[in-house]
């Protein structure tokens, strides 16, 4: 085994020294972080059956670029996640934290190609790469395709393709294909951003309610297909800042619709509305915001009047309801996967829900902080909250988190979280509170 590590070594080295040869610069960074998190009721909302959690879980970034000049680069990000414990045989996300620890989980995460387009001064980036259309409440992932940037200073102008699906390249009925375009505009504390995002579904069910785990009381697609599903997001961001104040707005109408398959046909009605403020005073950081999604009061109808999201939405907000910081992924004990949950949509795409909140940030000393945040949450639409029951209350949370620095960027935080939960929480009689705690060590370099 030593020897073999030698022998890699020893080529990498040898790699390294020939670089200057092909006139290729090499920059690298990454991130890592390990969590430790308890839940319990965050499933099932109930304290007779027990869903408590508990695990620890890490993960790895490595960004690894190759620069051939200003005007050209290859930009390469890899991940791996781990949960401890835990063997998957094979080739498997998670896997290797068992003894002997071995495993075939490393991801790719990004490799695209960064390049000036001679005559037009603009850049291209063609490949498997991320990126954040509207804070998330439109798109927020990683993902094929190409993006083009052009800057008309304060002007930036951006249009993209995404490849959303094309598993069986002979017949595209069955693709997904994104385009979009966004303007963004930058003066002093001014900002704004308008998008227009177009996801061409053709006779995929993608975006409609059953793609968001809603509970319906009538199942109208069931066993029936649709043709042509379009869903068209325009989008909004206005935004304020200077050495005091951060506020924003974000706002986004779905548009779009779809045909059904043996008659008949539903539109995309549903919108958003969200914003935020953040005042620094001394040493403390005050916020106040919320958001609105639409729901839909009458789901035996084709429309869909509840605010829906393309593929590769992601909005995190609190811990229990919004995954926020723990995230809740490696165990599996999610939003997504919850028990007798109504016809609300919680999670990073949040629909038929609305949330206040307010909270406090206190710079206690340079590398200690303290971080208050209080939501309550309600639904727009009344949805099942016991057999024969409805209500819109979901409930009332609290989260806590206690940042400290350590040592040269290596950072602790502290997280808890406690939800007083309503009725609207779960479809069961009378919902019990959720804990969630953890803690998570993390080092970006």
């Amino acid at each position: 085994m030593r020897r073999c590590w030698l022998m890699c070594c020893g080529v990498l080295v040898a790699a390294a020294l020939a670089f200057p040869a092909f006139a290729v610069d090499f920059k690298y960074g990454g991130m890592y972080f390990m969590r430790w998190q308890s839940q319990n009721n965050l499933t099932d909302g109930n304290d007779d059956f027990d869903d408590n959690a508990n695990w620890f879980d890490q993960r790895v970034h490595m960004y690894l670029t190759f620069v051939g000049s200003e005007k050209l680069q290859l930009v390469t990000k890899w991940e791996a996640n781990t949960q401890w414990g835990l063997e998957t045989p094979g080739a498997g996300r998670l896997g290797g934290g068992d003894i002997g620890a071995d495993a075939t989980n490393l991801e790719m995460k990004n490799v695209y190609l960064e390049f000036m387009v001679p005559g037009l001064e603009a850049t291209a980036t063609v490949g498997v790469q991320g990126a954040d259309i509207l804070g998330g409440w439109i798109f927020s992932d990683d993902f094929s395709g190409a993006v083009l940037t052009k800057s008309f200073d304060p002007l930036n102008v951006r249009v993209g393709y995404v490849a959303g699906q094309n598993q069986n390249v002979t017949d595209v009925s069955e693709n997904i294909d994104d385009f979009f375009l966004e303007l963004s505009y930058a003066q002093g504390p001014f900002s704004a951003t308008l998008v227009g995002f177009y996801q061409s579904a053709n006779n995929n069910k993608t975006s409609i309610f059953e793609d968001y785990n809603y509970d319906q009381p009538v199942d109208w697609l069931s066993g029936r297909d649709v043709r042509g599903n379009d869903l068209i997001d325009l989008g909004l961001y206005l935004a304020y800042t200077n050495d005091w104040i951060d506020a924003h707005v974000n706002f986004v109408k779905n548009l779009g619709g779809y045909d059904i398959v043996g008659g008949g046909s539903g539109d995309y009605k549903g919108w958003m509305l969200e914003a935020r403020a953040d005042v620094t005073v001394s040493s403390f950081v005050l916020s106040a915001g919320g958001f609105y999604t639409t729901g839909d009061d009458d789901l035996n109808d084709n429309d869909v009047k509840a605010f829906v999201y393309p593929i590769g939405r992601s909005f995190y907000w609190s811990e229990i309801l919004g995954l926020g910081t723990l995230d809740v992924n490696a165990g599996g004990f999610d939003t997504y996967n919850s028990v007798g949950q109504g016809a609300y949509v919680p999670g990073d795409g949040p629909s038929n829900l609305w949330m206040l909140t307010a909270g406090v940030k206190w710079q206690a000393m340079e590398e200690t902080a303290l971080t208050v945040n209080y939501y309550y949450i309600g639904t727009s639409e009344k949805v099942e909250s016991a057999p024969g029951e409805t209500d819109d209350s979901i409930g009332h949370e609290i989260n806590v988190y206690v940042d400290q620095g350590i040592v040269d960027g290596l950072s602790l935080q502290l997280v808890g979280a406690y939800m007083f939960a309503d009725d609207a929480f779960k479809t069961i009689k009378g919902d019990d509170d959720v804990y969630e705690v953890g803690a998570m060590l993390e080092w970006r370099f």
